[in-house]
Parts: C-alpha cells; structure tokens; sequence
C-alpha cells in the first residue's frame, strides 16, 4: 500500500514533469478585500489584543442587544478579491496562461487594486466595477461583509458586449479549463451558465467547467435547485466539478435529498450520482473529499490551528485541485495538490509559485503527511 508521504512525493513529481502549459479562462467576480481584525483590549497606541473566535464575536454583538457596543476595526491589507480573481491568481503563479473575466473595472478602466494580476493574465475582459469586501479575520475563520451593487451587470449580456460571441467561441476553443466561481454573489451567472452551454455544444474537444456556488445560503431553495439542473445539463457537453466547502455541501444536500448524512465522501458521491456531475469535491477546513463515477477518494490536509490568513483558502483549494486536473493527476492526486495549495496560502498570505508549491508538498512529505505548523 502507498504511504501518504509517498502520495505527496508522486504529486510534487507529476507537478515537476508537467509543464503548465494549458489554457484556462476565469470568472466572473471581482472584489477589493480589506482584512480587518476587530480589537478586544488596546494596550498602546500601537498594540492590542485582537477578538481571537467568532464566538466571541457573537458574545459580543450578543451582550449589546438592547444597548450598544464600539468596537474597533483595524485594517491590516487591501488586496485583490473575489473568488475568480484569488482562483485565477493562484493559477497564474502556476504558470499557465489565464484569461480572465469579471468586475475588475468600467469602461475598459482596471481598477488599481487589479493592474498587476491584470498584466500577468493572457487577456482580461472586464464586464464592471469590483465589489468591496470588509474581511474580518479571526483565529478560527472570517466574516466578510459584501458590498456588491456593480454586480448585477456581470450577464451573458454584459460579456457579448465585450466579446462577441464568435470571438468567445474562439477563446473557448483555446483553453481546457473553465472556472466559474461565486454563483451567490452574481444574479445573473445563470445566464452565462446557459450561454457558455450553447457555444460548448459545438466544442471539438472536452472541456472541465469548475464551478463553486459560495455560500449559496442567502439564495432559496428554488435558486439553488435551478443552478443544480443547470449543471446537471451542463454536463452533457463538459466535464463539470462542482467544488462545495463542507456548509455548501450540507446545503446542497438538503436541497436535493432532504438531509445531508455525516459521510462526507458518501454525500459528495450522492451529489454527484444526482446531478449526474463528473466529479464533486468537498473541502473542509482540514480535509477534502472527491466522488467520481470510478469512486470517493479523502485526504487529510496539512493543518494549522495558526493561519496567518484565510481569507481566500477556499479558492486556492479550488487552483491547486484544477492544477491537479490540469496536471493529469489521479481525483486523489487533486485532492493533495488542493489541500497543499491552501495550506500553502494560509501560511505565507500569498498563492505559492509552481516551485513553492512543489517544494511545499515534499516538506509535507518529510513531515510525515499530518498536520504541520
């Protein structure tokens, strides 16, 4: 049998022998994050002791029912947000060419916050203002507080306005991956789910359509249930992964059956059963599972109770398993490449390079394949 350690080492080995030379088109979000940490007792004008969980978050808000509470914001970074511009980044890092579309500024204007993830893309369709987002961080996870009053102008519309679409069936025809990420966010991403399965019908070749629904729970029943056939339709003509963290899990599973179970691998492979999906990935905090119509496969990641940030691990789960996929890895192998990437990201505040990440996954080798610090 295959030790973990060795798993690791067989990745960062397909990692080094493949060549990032795929072509993937990102979208459709795009946000301006601020991370915030929320003060609980300031010392000096330069130190405090931060709120460390969200249940004491909740405590706090709690205790002022009634009455009233201040807490200080500090701000600590302003980066480059949304799902689709941290997932296509993290792919950029990787080496591969990726064009991106989103709400990364009007009227052909890239906003600042962008220009650099911009320059390093093979091209950027840009369909609107960014969204903003306070991220409040907190030792045990984060809150973020959406500002999205651009983003209903991401639609098919929007996107045959900038690229026609014999332009866009050209663009498709070039790149093997497709990722669609922050349905939530975006009311009008059913349309461009529609419009992408028109121009792929007459694909000459397969593709992988990625997509990630993110905390779909302010939608209805009856939204998510639309999307999921949706999907489910999409799949007749590309290979479609749906990527859940474990509460997306749960609420899809729900919508579908009622319940969720507490088998994570099982409710994955039921999802997918279905849906009639190609394969559905669900990732936890410190895991991450995989059904396909071959079978389920788990792994543990490389924990830390300390992350410098998490703000963004989900989607960097999401790069590093479609570099797997890119890379020709087993569902396995994805699962490992995922979980390292995102372990990768929450240590350093950054997405690794091809070499960091390869380098990553032999360190997690050598530790033994468990938790790390």
């Amino acid at each position: 049998m295959t030790t973990k350690p060795e798993k690791l080492q067989l990745a960062a080995q397909q990692l080094e022998s493949v060549p990032a030379t795929a072509g993937a088109l990102i979208g459709f979000d795009g946000f301006i994050d601020e991370i915030i940490r929320l003060v609980d007792t300031r010392t000096s004008p330069s130190e405090y002791t931060p709120i460390h969980t969200i249940a004491e978050f909740g405590q706090r808000v709690s205790a002022a029912a009634g009455l009233s509470c201040n807490i200080e914001m500090v701000p600590e970074q302003i980066k480059l947000g949304g799902n689709g511009p941290i997932m296509a980044n993290n792919l950029v890092e990787q080496g591969y060419a990726v064009t991106y579309c989103g709400a990364l500024g009007a009227d052909g204007i890239i906003n600042p916050v962008f220009s650099d993830f911009a320059a390093r893309c093979a091209g950027v369709i840009s369909l609107c203002d960014p969204g903003h987002t306070d991220a409040v961080e907190f030792d045990d996870g984060k809150i973020m507080l959406g500002k999205m009053n651009t983003l209903p102008s991401v639609n098919w519309e929007s996107l045959l306005a900038q690229m026609p679409a014999e332009a866009l069936r050209k663009a498709l025809s070039d790149v093997e991956l497709i990722g669609c990420v922050n349905w939530t966010m975006l009311p009008g991403m059913n349309t461009i789910l529609q419009g992408l399965a028109t121009l792929l019908k007459d694909s000459p070749s397969r593709k992988k359509l990625f997509i990630d629904l993110t905390d779909p729970r302010k939608r209805s029943r009856g939204d998510i249930a639309e999307v999921l056939s949706i999907l489910s339709g999409l799949n007749q003509v590309t290979d479609v992964v749906l990527g859940l963290n474990e509460n997306e899990s749960v609420q899809v599973a729900e919508v579908l059956f009622g319940h969720a179970g507490d088998d994570l691998t099982a409710r994955a492979q039921n999802i997918r059963t279905k849906l009639d999906l190609f394969q559905v990935v669900i990732h936890p905090t410190r895991s991450a599972a995989v059904a396909s119509a071959e079978g389920e496969w788990f792994v543990e990641g490389p924990y830390t109770p300390k992350p410098k940030l998490t703000t963004g691990a989900g989607d960097n789960f999401n790069a590093g398993y479609c570099n797997g996929l890119l890379s020709g890895l087993s569902p396995e192998g994805c699962l490992i490449t995922g979980v390292s990437s995102s372990g990768f990201y929450v240590r350093n505040c950054r997405s690794a390079t091809r070499a960091e990440h390869i380098g990553f996954l032999r360190a997690w080798s050598d530790a033994g394949g468990g938790d790390m610090p």
